[in-house]
């Protein structure tokens, strides 16, 4: 959905033949057959304004509408997103955005929903998906997926909708590779399903079961294949009035213009689908290095503790405690630092020193420690 220009898009493995049910192995995970009065708060977020609040003046795009909560209506089983000619806080017009961020994010699966489109120049609605915390970097490092987009439907858009994605580098280093297909009935009188099947390492797009498009060549600069379409993603549903890609309303221009969605359902295959992140339980040791350090001519003992969690995160705050023996003789304290790592020094000696150093606890944080998952407890120099 952000800025795009479609006139010419490459770098495709394309099907434009064959079915598809959902398969055996998916299983349904999350749903809105919209059949409340109002839209489900614990599905869905409005988005509100003009994006100028985020630094994103016209969505990034030159988009003219201004999105409000009071363009979003649920009733008789449907969801209606409505684009209105109104002025609106400086806007000639209104529209509605809805996202499932923090409500419904996945990695992987057959995402779909069956809608009827809005159709006349400068209209421009959306089913897509937005990573849920960028892990590879701004847009569109991270990537972005549109299950569905279509503009100018009925005149210069004709019956076409679209299937993109982008990726590769933040703007204005990034790229996108996509198609569009032409159903047999139009897409603003009819409801047509409208999916995505993503795997790892290869994304497919159907309209009403049929595939009409594969893509498994994509990259991030800041991640391996199938970076960046290997973390969680959210959905949005909007209809964008203007923009750099649909053009401006004209005089032939019809308002209002509604977005119908019957439903939206999210199945996945437990085979493919990441386990759910584990809360970290305990703390322990990672590593443990040892080095002198010269000081006034003399060799003091220099110990370098790693604390991590046991998801692997670096613990910092926690109180060190360990005992140097050999050719020192103490027991020291150490406070870790925002990368977990607890530093000590001995006093210092005037022979060349062979120690040992053993932690003793660890203290202070608010996971037990458990020194059964050390890597190491203890350490000899040299």
């Amino acid at each position: 959905m952000k800025s795009q220009f479609k006139s010419t898009l490459c770098g495709l493995a394309l099907a434009v033949a064959g079915s598809s049910a959902v398969a055996a192995n998916y299983e349904l995970v999350w749903a809105d057959e919209f059949d409340g009065a109002s839209l489900d708060l614990t599905k869905w977020s409005y988005m509100i304004g003009d994006g100028c609040d985020i630094n994103l003046c016209g969505w990034g795009n030159n988009e003219r509408q201004y999105y409000k909560e009071g363009n979003v209506t649920v009733a008789n089983g449907v969801l209606t997103i409505e684009a209105r000619e109104e002025r609106t806080k400086g806007s000639a017009y209104s529209s509605g955005r809805i996202r499932s961020l923090g409500k419904g994010d996945f990695t992987f699966g057959r995402i779909e929903a069956r809608m009827k489109l809005p159709g006349t120049q400068g209209i421009w609605p959306a089913f897509w998906m937005l990573p849920s915390e960028e892990q590879y970097g701004v847009w569109a490092a991270s990537g972005e997926i549109d299950i569905m987009e279509a503009v100018n439907l009925g005149g210069a858009g004709g019956n076409t909708v679209h299937g993109t994605l982008h990726y590769g580098g933040s703007w204005p280093n990034n790229v996108y590779t996509g198609m569009g297909f032409e159903p047999s009935t139009s897409v603003t009188e009819n409801f047509h399903e409208y999916a995505v099947e993503w795997e790892p390492g290869e994304i497919r797009w159907y309209v009403d079961g049929a595939l009409y498009q594969t893509q498994n060549d994509w990259y991030t600069e800041n991640g391996a294949f199938p970076a960046p379409f290997d973390q969680d993603f959210h959905i949005l549903l909007n209809v964008a009035v203007g923009g750099e890609w649909p053009g401006d309303p004209d005089t032939t221009t019809l308002l209002p213009q509604q977005m119908v969605v019957d439903y939206v359902r999210v199945y996945q295959d437990p085979d493919q689908t990441p386990p759910p992140a584990t809360e970290a339980v305990a703390v322990m040791v990672s590593s443990i290095d040892a080095s002198t350090r010269r000081v006034k001519g003399k060799e003091a003992g220099d110990v370098r503790v790693t604390v991590l969690d046991d998801q692997g995160a670096p613990v910092s705050g926690a109180v060190v405690s360990g005992t140097f023996t050999g050719s020192f003789a103490e027991t020291l304290q150490s406070v870790t630092d925002t990368d977990g790592v607890a530093q000590f020094q001995t006093s210092t000696t005037t022979n060349s020193p062979s120690y040992d150093f053993c932690v003793d606890s660890v203290s202070n944080t608010a996971l037990p420690y458990d020194s059964s998952l050390n890597a190491e407890t203890c350490e000899t120099y040299p």
